[in-house]
């Protein structure tokens, strides 16, 4: 079924949520894209609140949904439920939005759906004003009530995968387990880095608020900023002064500590961010190659160094597959940040939640010991190896790190000489190594795990 209404808001992310529901779509792309084509500011933050919204809390919804149908969830027509998840979060979650107009026109984008069964209409407006008519049992519903067993209630409450719940309250215990769930469901900041470094950062926000776009300097790095709205709408944006990046992906890059003339690897490059900032380490005499084994991604830093006039190699290649450079190449960083479950950046695509699961831990597993393996055979003697993953499991962090170290000559080095004074307490070392891990309940920046490693040859 497609909405065959003209485009609004409301209509626009239902088209959002279908491709992230139905063809493995990343939200937080499709959101990029809207933010560069959708002129009226209004419209875009409704888009964004209802997509990300709705994936943030599909699960609360659906118990919503349970108490005031006859008719689960799974059984009610996809596109029809779609429009009722959008409909009741409004209703549930927005203070700024009329009831009236969340149901009328949940009722209208209901009767645009092609091939919607009879009596679709009405039975949307029935559920959602049975909600308003039960304010209270609906908020009850949504935040676990009909649940007796505390993981299940807080699996609704904070609309993650029951398994995923359990597991984080058997590590960290219920409360603080709640505290990251629900950071997960929160509004991360918008960050960039500025291009020029430090001394740019001032210029940056006068050039940003000279077009009302509000932001402010990073409290961890000196070189990144935090912005309200749509930062790639600006003219410093489109002249290559900022790169969007979350500041914990920006610590990563730092962690490299890549000098003056270094040669560099960056193994699963796209979309670049990490490259670039290192390239502008580098210099003219250093060598940086961004390599990915998509090309179609590999195509993305390209498009990335040409906006903000940085000079990188480009590199289409599976560094898992095996050594893609002449015989002896050698670097004196290689950064791996690997391919992972994505945990640590759920809420920036909330549907990350839903497309992780034991199996699919076990598989980037062995993904993340191949990627490694290869990677440390390109290291020169002496030469450094900084490991990453935006993920919160030890699977793909302690883990593959402790695996790696039996069978590589390699030390993992305290970080926090190359790290801004404002991340030092984001260096834990309670596992007996020093590792920079970051979270977003407790640091609001994205979930990080990673190291820097040294090579020791015999």
């Amino acid at each position: 079924m497609t909405v065959l209404a003209p485009p609004d808001p409301r209509s626009a992310a239902f088209a959002l949520l279908k491709r992230v529901e139905r063809e493995g779509a990343y939200s937080s792309l499709l959101l990029q894209r809207l933010d560069s084509e959708e002129e009226d500011p209004r419209d875009r933050a409704l888009a964004h609140e209802l997509v990300l919204g709705v994936l943030r809390r599909a699960r609360s919804l659906d118990a919503v949904i349970e108490a005031f149908s006859s008719r689960p969830p799974a059984r009610i027509d996809a596109d029809v439920r779609l429009v009722l998840l959008i409909g009741l979060y409004q209703i549930l979650f927005l203070d700024r939005i009329p009831v009236h107009a969340a149901v009328h026109e949940s009722v209208r984008m209901t009767r645009s759906l092609a091939g919607a069964s009879r009596g679709a209409d009405g039975f949307v407006n029935a559920v959602l004003r049975g909600v308003l008519r039960e304010r209270d049992r609906a908020t009850s519903a949504a935040q676990g009530g009909a649940q007796r067993d505390p993981i299940a209630s807080l699996a609704v409450a904070t609309s993650h995968p029951p398994w995923l719940v359990e597991r984080y309250a058997a590590r960290f215990g219920l409360p603080e387990a709640r505290a990251l769930l629900e950071a997960q469901n929160s509004h991360p900041p918008v960050s960039a880095r500025v291009i020029g470094g430090p001394g740019e950062v001032e210029r940056a926000l006068a050039a940003l608020a000279a077009e009302s776009i509000g932001a402010t300097a990073s409290p961890v790095l000196d070189d990144f900023i935090r912005v309200e709205g749509a930062p790639q709408r600006s003219t410093l944006f489109r002249s290559g002064g900022l790169y969007i990046q979350d500041e914990a992906s920006g610590l990563v890059a730092r962690l490299a500590a890549v000098r003056p003339g270094d040669r560099v690897l960056d193994a699963c490059a796209a979309p670049g961010g990490k490259s670039l900032a290192m390239a502008s380490c580098a210099g003219a005499n250093g060598w940086v190659v961004a390599a990915d084994r998509h090309p179609a991604r590999v195509g993305l830093v390209a498009a990335n160094a040409a906006r903000l006039g940085v000079e990188v190699s480009l590199l289409a290649a599976d560094l898992s597959a095996g050594d893609p450079f002449t015989e002896g190449t050698r670097f004196d960083v290689v950064v791996v940040d690997a391919p992972c479950s994505g945990t640590g950046v759920i809420r920036r695509s909330p549907e990350l939640r839903d497309r992780v699961s034991d199996s699919s831990l076990d598989r980037l597993a062995r993904l993340q010991d191949t990627l490694l393996a290869s990677a440390a055979a390109l290291v020169r003697p002496g030469g450094a190896l900084v490991y990453s993953v935006c993920s919160l499991e030890p699977e793909e962090g302690d883990e593959r790190l402790l695996a790696f170290l039996e069978r590589h000559p390699y030390d993992v080095e305290d970080p926090r000489p190359h790290l801004p004074a404002a991340a030092a307490g984001m260096v834990d070392v309670s596992a007996g190594f020093p590792a920079l891990r970051t979270r977003p309940d407790r640091d609001d920046l994205d979930g990080f795990f990673a190291v820097r490693l040294r090579r020791h040859d015999p």
